[in-house]
């Protein structure tokens, strides 16, 4: 028996629902802004392609900083502090999903392997025994200072947290901090991510502020007259 063209179109129809019907359930749904922070802690080494010299790597080279750990150079570091809205990643373990490198020292210079809108490297920390994860991106580095026995980065990326059923991801700027003291280029390290407010909604919340101590200071003048007025 042959199938008429219209069946076909049907099943076809039916068909392509059902492929996607399950990516639909894991759709993530972006609303609002994230807020906290977020501490890893770790441990990790520096390499250079150029060598190592006991003041510090030499600014020509491409610097490497590798997570160690059973996935080198990815860690994993553990979750040891969250606040506010990440408090539910406390007690995970997060990875990087690239090794940190970079050109230049000081505060010149330059963050490798950053993708335009994507970002570089950036850490996941799934929540442990419920659906979800936070992040953190790097997008630039600000200053890169270390030695033999102490590191300092400094960074500015992104940072989300995404939870919920269906996933609900809140995100925000965020500053990137890792430090590490040690040994021999191998530092224990702690990386500290913070959400911070961009610029516009901080004038934009001064200025809903301002505005509400005038409308409270007319109140209060209005409500004086009145009561000299009866007085």
């Amino acid at each position: 028996m042959k199938i008429s063209k219209f069946l076909w179109l049907v099943l076809v129809v039916f068909a392509t629902i059902a492929l996607i019907a399950p990516q639909q359930v894991e759709a993530i749904i972006v609303d609002g802004r994230v807020g906290g922070q977020v501490v890893l802690t770790g441990n990790g080494t520096i390499t250079e392609s150029s060598g190592i010299s006991s003041s510090g790597i030499n600014g020509s080279g491409i610097n490497e900083l590798d997570f160690n750990g059973q996935l080198f150079p990815h860690g994993p570091l553990s979750v040891t502090g969250a606040t506010d809205d990440f408090a539910p990643v406390m007690g995970s373990q997060a990875t990087f999903d690239l090794a940190i490198r970079w050109t230049g020292s000081d505060s010149s210079v330059t963050l490798l392997d950053v993708l335009p809108g994507a970002g570089g490297p950036a850490w996941n920390a799934p929540i442990l025994g419920a659906n979800g994860f936070a992040t953190g991106t790097f997008f630039t580095l600000k200053s890169a200072t270390f030695d033999e026995d102490s590191l300092t980065l400094i960074g500015m990326g992104t940072t989300q947290l995404t939870s919920g059923n269906p996933l609900v991801q809140k995100h925000s700027p965020a500053k990137i901090v890792i430090q590490g003291t040690g040994q021999d280029f191998t530092y224990n390290l702690t990386v500290v991510t913070t959400a911070v407010p961009e610029v516009g909604s901080t004038l934009g919340l001064l200025a809903i502020g301002l505005v509400g101590l005038v409308v409270v200071e007319a109140l209060r003048r209005k409500i004086e007259t009145r009561q000299n007025r009866y007085a």
